[in-house]
């Protein structure tokens, strides 16, 4: 998964799984985020949705991707 933020990022999220839409699961947690691009590798599951839920800014402005994109296989 690799997320590429703009100039508000998230310097704290949590990358969340679903098979229903319902129900989520954390897969990963990320502290001290800097902004730019993170790339989140070695992630394991098989789901429908993923969503990224912030829990920390880096800025006052909130929170803003540019890109969101999950690879599989």
């Amino acid at each position: 998964m690799r997320l590429v933020w703009e100039a508000a990022y998230g310097s704290g999220y949590q990358i969340q799984t679903s098979p229903n839409g319902s129900t989520w699961t954390t897969i990963r947690t990320i502290t001290g985020g800097n902004g730019g691009t993170d790339d989140n590798t070695g992630l394991n599951a098989q789901t429908r949705y993923v969503r990224i839920y912030g829990t920390t800014r880096g800025t006052a402005c909130g929170y803003s991707l540019f890109t969101f994109e999950v690879y599989g296989s």
